[in-house]
């Protein structure tokens, strides 16, 4: 159970760092709309702040992608270590726990089914707020990957701001989902660990018992 718990730590750690790293990616697109907005108001030495921003975003949203892909693997072995723990207790293997994050179409719904299973497998009831989580990540990705898109089809200053207002939204709904996301993964961790007490204690008092 060492390596669930510190495989779990670790991702709450990166969890951390992404909502760190999408509030500054929010502060980097405000700046980014407020200099756009000032050239085409007709300020041409907001220039400057555009360039500034062009240099910033780019090392924040890498800084950002690398930090989210971090999680995403970490994430999977968690849940693949947790799966493990309850193995005939969910309506999915360990590997489908895991890899059902990376599939096309399955990951809209798979991964929402296999933590809910968890759940009831450590004996806890499904948290209310595990649908809000689930609709803010969704919700997260599918703004920035429009912010992308727009990204790169824009050919005017305009539509480069109109692409800042989206990944700002969806940075602010990836920032709301980064502590419910940590929630999941201390609940459920939490909850095998006491499972896996409770059976040993079970089974020391059943020794214990036992006639020699």
């Amino acid at each position: 159970m060492k390596a669930l718990s510190d495989m779990a730590s670790a991702t709450q750690v990166l969890l951390v760092v992404c909502g760190v790293l999408s509030a500054i990616t929010i502060g980097t697109e405000l700046f980014g709309i407020g200099a756009a907005s000032s050239y085409l108001g007709g300020d041409e030495a907001a220039v400057g702040s555009i360039n500034a921003y062009d240099q910033t975003s780019t090392i924040v949203n890498a800084l950002g992608a690398i930090a989210l892909i971090a999680t995403g693997v970490y994430w999977a072995i968690w849940q693949y270590r947790a799966a493990k723990q309850v193995a005939g207790r969910t309506r999915r293997s360990p590997g489908r726990h895991a890899s059902s994050w990376f599939i096309p179409i399955v990951s809209f719904w798979f991964p929402y089914q296999n933590v809910s299973d968890l759940w009831r497998a450590t004996g806890r009831s499904r948290p209310p707020w595990q649908i809000t989580w689930w609709v803010l990540w969704l919700s997260s990705n599918l703004a920035i990957w429009i912010a992308g898109r727009i990204y790169a089809a824009a050919e005017t200053l305009e539509h480069f701001r109109s692409a800042m207002w989206v990944s700002l939204a969806g940075e602010v709904l990836l920032l709301a989902a980064a502590p419910l996301a940590w929630m999941v993964v201390r609940g459920i961790t939490r909850g095998l660990l006491e499972r896996a007490r409770l059976v040993d204690a079970a089974s020391g008092a059943e020794v214990a018992t036992s006639p020699a």
